[in-house]
């Protein structure tokens, strides 16, 4: 597999050094096992789906319909986007990590089997790819200080440690993974997919972000950006969110009938086979544009209590010390619902980080991107369920039983809401802007 990875590799930079004409110097081995990370497994994925109902029934039920997920239809016919909904151009790089066994001390520890990409750590090698194909861009040598590649390149004295971009924020580095932890990162199969693809900067054919055509050297820092944070976009709709009686399953019939749907002023429907339902939301579209993500599960044991969240510091309760770790950049611009139930329009709502402090909750770079991480673990003995005899914990709960899953979650970013109306009017009472939004949320799940 790395073996594979390298050869690409090579050969993409050949590409643009027959293409552009520029002067590219050969990597050597070690460099190229740096840039492109240890031996794992690298999934190239695009998709598509739709689901005409989904219903979770309790007694009740809540039912979704008209669900779907693909391509962003706004980038449908615009310049080197192809016509078809299809969410793409997604790279899951999947490794376990190691001791870190060859890992270079006086970097850090890179290179070594434990050294894994991080958030936007792989946007220095793509920098990088420019400057050794002879890109003199300030912003774009900034950007590529920090690569292991420029090492055994020409341009060498560029390798100072830290890269930064354009605002002067530093740019995520790798990060070095616990032994045995499984770490899988999301990221773009093309960065350059936008502007027509890599192999079309090679012979330069490439977008230069103003209507015309340039190659890898030539193409600015900004034109670059804005070509590579559009690289996945995506759309997502539900048509209804609704509650349903009892009578909406009966005899087996679920999603046989259809949510006659009124009109926003009432909410309030039935089906055919005399259900009563009641509309939440309708007509939610959203559509943006997907950074990277990582999803790091630790390998630390099945224990409790070793973060010292157990009950009176008792072994075996509070959080599990193996935790899934769910970080992810996005940008939504354009968000549109009704909430029928409260007679509410969203329109144009946005969420993204281009404003204020930019940078992402770890301080670097964030690329107009907002961030989210979640913490995702079991929990012991957390949920005290009361019950009517005496005893421990109200008679209710089993001492040190897994009885939930915690969610915590923190956010950082901007969010517009273009337009505000009521009813079915479309008279918009105005806009609302928010700048550097920051929120933690903690969940504990359970049954009752």
């Amino acid at each position: 597999m790395k073996g594979l990875k390298k050869i690409a590799l090579a050969s993409a930079i050949a590409a643009v050094a027959a293409g552009a004409q520029a002067e590219l110097k050969a990597l050597d081995d070690s460099t190229m096992s740096e840039m492109t990370g240890q031996a794992g497994l690298t999934i190239d994925l695009e998709t598509k789906w739709t689901i005409g109902e989904f219903a979770y029934q309790d007694a009740g039920l809540v039912v979704l319909k008209d669900l779907s997920m693909g391509g962003n239809s706004n980038e449908v016919g615009t310049p080197f986007s192809p016509a078809n909904s299809m969410l793409d151009n997604i790279r899951m790089e999947i490794d376990v990590a190691g001791s870190n066994a060859g890992g270079n001390a006086a970097l850090g520890g890179a290179g070594g089997d434990a050294w894994l990409k991080y958030g936007f750590s792989n946007v220095k090698n793509l920098a990088a790819v420019h400057v050794i194909a002879g890109n003199t861009d300030s912003d774009m040598e900034n950007m590529a200080a920090g690569s292991l590649a420029l090492l055994s390149s020409p341009q060498a004295a560029l390798f100072t440690g830290v890269s930064t971009d354009s605002n002067g924020d530093v740019v995520d580095d790798e990060r070095i993974y616990g032994d045995g932890d499984l770490k899988i990162h999301f990221t773009f199969t093309d960065a350059w997919q936008k502007g027509g693809g890599f192999a079309a900067y090679g012979v330069g054919k490439g977008s230069d972000g103003a209507g015309g055509q340039t190659d890898l050297a030539n193409l600015s820092f900004a034109a670059a950006r804005g070509i590579a944070t559009k690289a996945v976009d995506f759309e997502f709709n539900i048509g209804q969110i609704a509650l349903a009686d009892s009578g909406y399953a009966t005899a087996g019939r679920l999603g046989s009938e259809v949510i006659q749907k009124t009109d926003h002023a009432t909410g309030l429907d039935a089906d055919s086979a005399g259900a009563n339902t009641t509309t939440l939301i309708s007509d939610l579209s959203i559509k943006g544009y997907l950074g990277p993500a990582d999803i790091h599960i630790e390998n630390n044991g099945n224990g409790f209590g070793a973060d010292g969240s157990g009950l009176g510091g008792a072994p075996g309760t509070g959080n599990a010390d193996s935790k899934i770790h769910w970080d992810s950049f996005f940008k939504v611009t354009d968000l549109d619902v009704y909430i029928d139930i409260a007679g509410l329009q969203i329109t144009d709502l946005a969420i993204h980080n281009e404003r204020g402090d930019t940078t992402s909750l770890n301080g670097t770079a964030a690329f107009g991107f907002a961030h989210s991480m979640r913490d995702i673990y079991a929990v012991k003995d957390s949920v005290l369920k009361i019950g009517s005899a005496a005893g421990l914990n109200g008679g209710q709960n089993q001492e040190h039983f897994v009885d939930g899953i915690a969610i915590n979650t923190r956010f950082k970013g901007d969010i517009d809401i273009g337009a505000l109306s009521f009813g079915d009017t479309g008279t918009s009472i105005g806009s609302i802007y928010i700048t550097d939004k920051t929120a933690t949320t903690n969940w504990t799940i359970s049954a009752h």
